[in-house]
């Protein structure tokens, strides 16, 4: 029962107040206790809650799954009283399938997204209101696939209208003006290794319709994004890694790996590329995420997630993003380990701010969105900027 309750190594028993002869000055005893002691549970339990209260947004459960349909599963998290915190469900009706994500953040602020594919159809939208319900953010995508060589997409009410999708020369027309992209310049001919060294290795026809495809899927704003972004499309020779973005010289690549399939990899690293600023003549070494209000928000967010949340494995989810084992992965400090961190987390919010793919929603993405909430509202004010 103790340890149903959390309380077996998680309390300290409330002090008797006892008195100086100095003056009746108030002073507090040892609050330390012996784990043999014996000790009334329900007493215990009661003191656990009430400091626990304090911290209930940070006391969660593990993740709980329940199959949805092939093998893809919901996934749900409670907090200590039972009210759901993170939510994310499946539906499948014939070719329609439906992902619906629920988030509420520990500072009460909350987070809707629904996307809902349906063959040549994807669609989308985000709500976040703040902890008094009302609306601080909205999104809402669309994507329609008209036949072999057109597009349509949408995004906030604007228009995009997507062309040559058949080759890959595509034209992309938005408010009377026209881009057009050359895929044949833009994809690299040749393979590039894990550290970013370049292969003799020349991709065969498969492989190069395999990254016009990549881009060709998304919609119209992405690929404009894509077009200022990168120079260059390019595919890995190993599996063990999804994707990287790398400037390689003043050659802004990004690199995927022949077993990505879904748009949030493509878009999560075309959210490093943005991240970056190198578009702006900057080097490779300024990011938007150096930005001081940024990392001093994040700094107040992992010191709440460190000191108040007492579930290891949240922590171990939200790693990517915090670094706080930054020995066991090499780096000389904590401080320097954030800089990656900080840029992961940035990349990981633009892409799940603009994906429409129905896919395995592993448990990190909920996590950061519950547990630094108020960091990710300055990534969405500048993802709903750019887009």
């Amino acid at each position: 029962m103790s340890d149903l309750l959390n309380i077996k190594n998680n309390y300290s028993r409330i002090p008797n107040i006892q008195f100086t002869s100095q003056g009746g000055v108030a002073k507090s005893p040892e609050m330390s206790i012996s784990q043999n002691e014996n000790t009334n549970l329900v007493i215990c339990y009661l003191e656990s809650q009430a400091r626990n209260n304090v911290s209930s947004a940070y006391s969660v459960s593990n993740p709980i799954y329940t199959l949805a349909f092939d093998d893809i599963e919901n996934l749900k998290i409670v907090d200590l009283q039972g009210n759901i915190v993170q939510n994310v469900e499946f539906k499948k009706e014939g070719n329609k399938l439906t992902e619906n994500i629920f988030v509420k953040s520990v500072n009460g602020s909350t987070l809707h997204k629904t996307i809902v594919n349906d063959v040549n159809t994807k669609s989308m939208e985000i709500v976040l209101k703040n902890k008094n319900g009302e609306i601080i953010g909205q999104e809402v995508r669309s994507y329609k696939k008209l036949d072999n060589d057109n597009a349509i997409s949408t995004h906030n009410g604007k228009t995009y209208n997507i062309s040559g999708l058949s080759t890959n020369v595509i034209t992309v027309e938005h408010n009377g003006q026209k881009t057009i992209i050359d895929l044949n310049s833009k994809i690299q001919d040749t393979m590039d290794n894990f550290d970013g060294s370049h292969t003799n290795k020349n991709i065969d026809v498969a492989q190069r319709e395999f990254l016009a495809n990549s881009l060709k899927k998304l919609s119209g704003d992405l690929i404009l994004k894509f077009n200022e972004e990168i120079d260059k499309l390019v595919l890995l020779d190993f599996d063990e890694y999804e994707g990287f973005y790398r400037n390689d010289n003043g050659v802004r690549k990004l690199q995927l790996s022949s077993k990505v399939t879904d748009d949030m990899t493509f878009l999560h690293e075309l959210g490093h590329a943005i991240n970056a600023l190198d578009n702006q003549g900057y080097n490779n070494d300024n990011r938007w995420c150096d930005n001081k209000n940024y990392r001093s928000m994040r700094s107040v967010e992992m010191e709440n997630l460190r000191n108040r949340c007492s579930n290891s494995l949240t922590k171990k989810i939200l790693n990517k993003f915090t670094n706080f084992d930054f020995e066991r992965k090499g780096y000389s400090s904590f401080e320097s380990a954030q800089k990656d961190a900080s840029d992961e987390q940035f990349a990981e919010l633009i892409g799940f701010f603009n994906c429409m793919d129905i896919c395995k929603m592993n448990e990190r993405t909920p996590a950061l969105l519950q547990f630094m909430p108020a960091s990710t509202q300055m990534v969405y004010d500048v993802n709903a900027k750019l887009f």
